[in-house]
């Protein structure tokens, strides 16, 4: 395990990461339910939403995909970066080109929106704190860095927030840890667990534990030979699935989470040179729409509340099993759109500025 990655391009999981995407906008489609910023209105909207004897699972628990994209991100930035010769002036550019053109953008479109509504409506939508102080935090990937200062402007943010500290993390620890073999990793693991159950300050720490465990799941299948990775598949399945029936919340999540999250990435992973060229490109394509799904679905949402309310109730429009497909659709290709013609072109000139790296590999960390 202390070798190098062989920085394969593990496609199937850029699918899973574009699957995650599309759970956090089920998990969100309650927010038609929402007038103002009341959040605690979300469970009269429950019975209204289309498809739920199928969907239930993602309305509910959606918001566990955050803890998957961090799992992810650990297994891919492992598999691009170690052993890999890149300058810090490199690195740093890549994940500026990756992250922040179309954070920028979509802040500047949601403060636009807020302030349509303030006009319109006399309040805020989907988000309270609508004021510079939070807006400097979310132009400066800050707004979460701490807990408490509660979500603002393009809320789905904060993840990203929590994760560009552990990136930085992983870049100074990375060849530490990678020499340091299994029990680095797993020290890193547990000190950051530690960390995450003694302090309530920020969630940096949970984020850390996700995104060192992707990196352990990595560098644990780069070592199993091929008949041992399905026992390990099953072995992580039934911890999880354990894990999940305990009444203890920490338990669930560590173990539980972990465990379901990490069997489905390995069993992947695993699976990756054995599927089909069609599935690989699908998947590659969705996985590429990640980061817009994740970013445009709220400023769509905001967009498409102020022009109904305050004449139209968007819950009862939403409620209808027509606008459900309808919805899902015109967020993919928002971020379709996004990707061709604002992501990729912008990535592509930013990443000029730093060091010059293996063009589908870097492009794919992120």
């Amino acid at each position: 395990m202390a070798g190098s990655s062989t920085q394969q391009h593990y496609t199937l999981v850029d699918g899973l990461r574009g699957v995650a995407a599309l759970a956090v906008v089920l998990y969100h489609y309650m927010h038609f339910a929402m007038t103002g910023t009341d959040h605690d209105r979300y469970v009269e909207y429950l019975s209204l939403q289309p498809f739920r004897t199928v969907l239930g699972p993602f309305y509910v628990d959606g918001h566990y995909a955050v803890q998957l994209f961090w799992l992810i991100s650990g297994f891919v930035f492992a598999a691009v970066y170690f052993g890999r010769n890149t300058t810090t002036r490199g690195f740093a550019a890549n994940r500026f080109a990756r992250l922040y053109p179309l954070h920028l953008l979509t802040l500047l479109i949601v403060a636009a929106l807020q302030a349509a509504a303030l006009a319109k409506l006399g309040h805020s939508l989907l988000y309270d704190n609508f004021d510079w102080r939070h807006f400097a935090l979310q132009l400066f990937f800050a707004s979460d860095w701490l807990e408490g200062q509660g979500h603002s402007f393009n809320g789905p943010i904060w993840s990203v927030s929590i994760e560009v500290v552990v990136y930085a993390l992983f870049w100074f620890l990375r060849e530490p840890l990678r020499r340091a073999g299994p029990v680095g990793l797993l020290g890193a693991i547990g000190l950051c667990l530690m960390a995450s159950a003694l302090g309530t300050v920020t969630r940096i720490p949970v984020c850390a534990f996700y995104f060192f465990s992707g990196v352990a799941l990595l560098r644990l299948h780069e070592w199993l030979g091929s008949r041992w990775r399905l026992p390990v598949v099953l072995g992580f399945a039934v911890i999880g699935g354990v894990g999940l029936a305990q009444d203890n919340a920490m338990l669930r999540e560590v173990a539980g989470l972990t465990g379901l999250f990490a069997a489905v990435l390995l069993a992947l992973a695993s699976v990756e040179n054995r599927t089909s060229a069609g599935l690989r490109r699908a998947s590659g394509w969705l996985g590429d729409c990640t980061y817009g799904i994740y970013l445009w679905h709220v400023p769509l949402q905001l967009a498409l509340m102020l022009v109904l309310l305050p004449a139209v109730n968007p819950a009862i429009l939403a409620s209808k099993a027509w606008f459900l497909p309808l919805w899902l659709g015109a967020v993919i290709g928002t971020a379709r759109l996004s990707f061709v013609w604002i992501e990729r072109p912008a990535r592509e000139a930013l990443r000029r500025l730093g060091t010059p790296r293996g063009k589908g590999q870097a492009a794919w960390a992120g």
